[in-house]
């Protein structure tokens, strides 16, 4: 949370721009060492492929050494138009290898704040030229504002905030990104020759690592270290009036030209952050005990679950339900944790958005041989801010605030079967006594492989479809409460009338659907139970 806080997550990350520091400080030391131009591009040549050796022959990491050792080339290149060639052929590379890369924050992030040093740090040394700097000082600061101004916009659009000490945190950072790399790789390349001396260069890159970590949290820890992206839209709006006033003004105004166009830029940057200051910020009302909130998503799943100290969001709809704005509306900024159930559009769809725009604590994912777009960059999202992934199966318990959350489906390895709804992750959530059952898609050909007891609550599987073995079901789970979440005029006609006439069997059953109710929120203090709905 620190690093990603002050903008330091990317040095956590296997990223082209990771290789190119590695890269950075093994010809820095080269060319200490007097050693000629060939021998420190062969020898950066070679730490990079240790290091995608040394990290794993996945196609993150190779793609990140592709990256790195193209963009290394093209700094080192003699001309400063080779050095844009090597740089689009890297680019080249990539896509051509895998096309989606394009969309790939990690890819964009990469080659944009090479090509940001490459127009960038020039121009800044030449203005810093006649200040008593040193010129890898000026690199090192250089390198620095420019990957944080330029990769900024990329973050806001794909995280919806940024980190506003990220220049002068990368700063600090900097120089010790390369030595707990270039230390460590040395470190494992030594070790079967010599242990002590391999202990000696780990403990100087646990050094190095520590000074990251506590440049992380001295600036992850200041007022105000990350905003999110409309008040970064606001703000730039802001500079660009302001910006136009000194301008346009200055012209026309005389003797105190400069005074009055700077009074009036102030007056415009005051009076947008007073509307901003001013504007309406939902608040986050805790529950007495359990809340459980079957959000409407249309065709999809989306159920949070609340008590005073955690949430947990079990599927996140599809995409267009904005299932994050939902919730930001609610005033919820984080989340303990997010659970993928199963890699189906309408359960994942919004899972990325979520993951971007608030901050998750954890996210539990079944890691099915069967995945999808959506749960791809639901995990790829979790990666890039780092948030860890951690993989569910039968027995898997999740404790939080009160709440217990027990997987009990799918099995280890699971069916063998590409229906993903076989191996959906089938939940119970108790609080007190009571007990809801959330089985996602997993309809009765699997839950009735369970060994079950009664439930208060009942998510009903897969928006409702035809179950032929739901009657037995319902006979063990005896519930209360039942949900069915399906989309309105849906084409596939959920919830189905089987369904229906075998819930309507139940004694006591109320029944609840997100198509005509809306929003169902379900409360209890651990004992009683009471329903409410909103919009419908």
């Amino acid at each position: 949370e620190d690093f990603r806080a002050s903008g330091l997550a990317h040095l956590l990350a296997v990223s082209g721009q990771n290789v190119a520091f590695l890269a950075l400080g093994v010809y820095g030391l080269g060319w200490l060492l007097r050693l000629s131009k060939l021998v420190r591009e062969l020898a950066t040549l070679g730490a990079i492929a240790a290091y995608v050796l040394a990290v794993g022959w996945q196609p993150s990491v190779i793609r990140a050494g592709v990256a790195g050792a193209l963009a290394s080339l093209a700094w080192l290149a003699a001309r400063p138009r080779d050095r844009w060639h090597f740089l689009a052929l890297g680019a080249l590379v990539l896509l051509v290898w895998a096309p989606t890369s394009l969309l790939d924050p990690g890819f964009q992030l990469s080659f944009a704040a090479v090509a940001g040093i490459f127009v960038g740090v020039p121009r800044l040394r030449a203005h810093l030229e006649g200040y008593p700097l040193p010129t890898p000082v000026v690199d090192v600061l250089g390198v620095a504002v420019v990957c944080g101004l330029v990769t900024a916009p990329i973050v806001l659009f794909h995280f919806g905030e940024a980190p506003i000490y990220t220049v002068p945190a990368n700063a600090v950072a900097f120089p010790a990104a390369p030595a707990v790399l270039g230390l460590g790789l040395l470190a494992a390349a030594v070790d079967p020759l010599s242990s002590e001396a391999a202990t000696a260069l780990a403990w100087l890159a646990g050094w190095a690592a520590a000074w990251l970590e506590l440049v992380a949290r001295a600036f992850g820890s200041l007022p105000g270290a990350q905003v999110d992206a409309r008040t970064a839209a606001l703000a730039t709006l802001g500079i660009g009036l302001a910006w136009v006033g000194m301008r346009y003004a200055r012209p026309r105004l005389s003797g105190g030209s400069s005074t009055a166009a700077a009074a009036a830029a102030g007056l415009v940057l005051v009076i947008v952050a007073g509307a901003w200051s001013l504007r309406p910020t939902p608040e986050w009302h805790a529950p007495a005990g359990l809340r459980v909130t079957f959000l409407d998503v249309g065709q999809g799943d989306s159920v949070l679950l609340e008590t005073p100290s955690a949430r947990v969001l079990v599927d996140q709809g599809p995409p267009e339900a904005n299932v994050a704005g939902q919730l930001e509306s609610m005033g919820i900024r984080s989340l303990s944790a997010l659970v993928l159930t199963h890699p189906q559009r309408d359960h994942v769809g919004g899972a990325a958005g979520v993951i971007r725009q608030l901050r998750v604590g954890a996210v539990l994912d079944p890691a099915l041989t069967a995945t999808g777009p959506e749960r791809e960059e639901a995990i790829a999202a979790a990666r890039g801010r780092g948030v860890p992934v951690s993989v569910v199966r039968t027995g898997s318990e999740f404790r939080v605030g009160g709440l217990v959350l027990r997987v009990l489906w799918p099995p280890d390895p699971g069916l063998p079967s590409e229906d993903p709804n076989l191996n959906a992750t089938v939940l119970s959530a108790s609080y007190g006594e009571t007990d809801v059952f959330l089985p996602a898609d997993a309809e009765s050909d699997v839950t009735a492989r369970l060994r079950l007891g009664s439930f208060e609550v009942h998510k009903v599987a897969h928006h409702g479809s035809v179950d032929p073995g739901l009657d037995e079901q319902l006979r063990v789970l005896r519930p209360k409460i039942a949900v069915i979440s399906a989309g309105r005029n849906n084409d596939y006609g959920h919830p189905r009338p089987e369904t229906l006439a075998a819930l309507a069997t139940v004694p006591g059953l109320a029944l609840y659907r997100t198509d005509t109710h809306s929003r169902v929120i379900v409360e209890s203090d651990g004992h009683r139970i009471s329903v409410r709905t909103e919009g419908g």
